[in-house]
C-alpha cells in the first residue's frame, strides 16, 4: 500500500480550464481560440470552454490518477474535488469519484465541496495531522503560516504542512508568496496543477521540501529561534518585542 497526495480536480469545472490553463485538456479549437484571446489581451472572462474540453479534463484527471494510485492504495484529496449546480454538483462528484479505481480515497473539505459527498469518501476532515512512514504531516485546503510541531521540522524528521486551494501559484512563481522566508516555510501545495496533474507521493514531497527543510533549520541557528515563524526565542534568548504568554 502506498499513500499519495493531492488536491483541486475541479471535476467538471470548465472555468478552472481557463483560469489555471489547463490548456493540455482544451481542444485544439478552445486552445487556439483562447490563445489568441489572450495575447491580445481579451477579456478570457467571456471565453467559454467547450463541453469536449470539460469531458477531456475529466477522463484526462481520473486516468492520471489511476496510472499511479492502485486499488489498495490510500489518496488524500485536499479539497474541490467537483463542481456544479443544484442537483447536478453530486451527480457530477459521484461520476469523478466512480472513474478512481482506489478504493480509499479521502477528503480534506474545499471551498467549493458540498457536505452532501461525504457517503462518496473512506474519510472527511476540515483539518488533520496524519504520520506517514515517520513522516508528520499536517493536512489542510488552505496553506497555513504555522502548524502544530512545526518549529520540531527537520530533514531527518520532517514536519511538513500540504495544502491546495492557491493552485500552484507559489510553486509557479516563488516571488508572489506573501511570507518573508517562503524559501524556509516546509509547505507544499499539492494541486493537480502544479504537478502534470498528476497525484504526489510521499517521496516526491520530501524531495520538493528538502531545501526548504535545510533552509528551516538554517534559520533556526541564525535567529537563535527555536520557531522562527512564530518569533519563539531559542536557548533561553528571546527576540525582541516578543509578547509574553504566547
Amino acid at each position: 500500500m502506498a499513500v499519495f497526495f493531492t488536491s483541486d480536480p475541479h471535476a467538471f469545472h470548465g472555468n478552472i480550464i481557463k483560469f489555471c490553463r489547463r490548456l493540455a485538456f482544451m481542444t485544439d479549437t478552445d486552445r487556439a481560440a483562447f490563445l489568441e484571446l489572450e495575447a491580445g489581451d481579451g477579456d478570457i472572462r467571456s471565453f467559454r470552454v467547450s463541453e469536449e474540453s470539460v469531458d477531456n479534463m475529466n477522463r484526462g484527471l481520473a486516468a492520471n490518477i489511476n496510472a499511479r494510485v492502485g486499488p489498495s492504495d490510500v489518496l488524500w484529496c485536499l479539497g474541490d474535488w467537483a463542481w456544479g449546480k443544484g442537483g447536478e454538483y453530486y451527480r457530477n462528484a459521484r461520476w469523478f469519484r466512480d472513474q478512481i479505481q482506489c478504493r480509499t480515497v479521502n477528503l480534506l473539505w474545499g471551498n467549493h465541496d458540498e457536505r452532501g459527498i461525504r457517503e462518496l469518501f473512506h474519510e472527511v476532515h476540515e483539518q488533520l495531522q496524519i504520520r506517514v512512514d515517520g513522516v508528520r504531516i499536517t493536512l489542510n485546503h488552505y496553506p497555513m503560516l504555522t502548524w502544530n510541531g512545526q518549529h520540531h521540522a527537520s530533514v531527518a524528521e520532517p514536519n511538513i504542512h500540504l495544502y491546495g486551494h492557491v493552485h500552484a501559484i507559489y510553486l509557479k512563481d516563488p516571488e508572489s508568496s506573501p511570507l518573508k522566508q517562503a524559501e524556509a516555510w516546509p509547505a507544499l501545495d499539492v494541486g493537480l496543477d502544479g504537478h502534470d496533474y498528476r497525484v504526489w507521493s510521499l517521496p516526491e514531497i520530501l524531495e520538493c521540501l528538502r531545501p526548504r527543510l535545510e533552509a528551516f533549520e538554517a534559520l533556526k541557528r541564525e535567529r537563535r529561534q527555536f520557531d522562527p515563524f512564530r518569533g519563539r526565542g531559542h536557548r533561553g534568548v528571546e527576540p525582541a518585542n516578543t509578547p509574553r504568554g504566547i
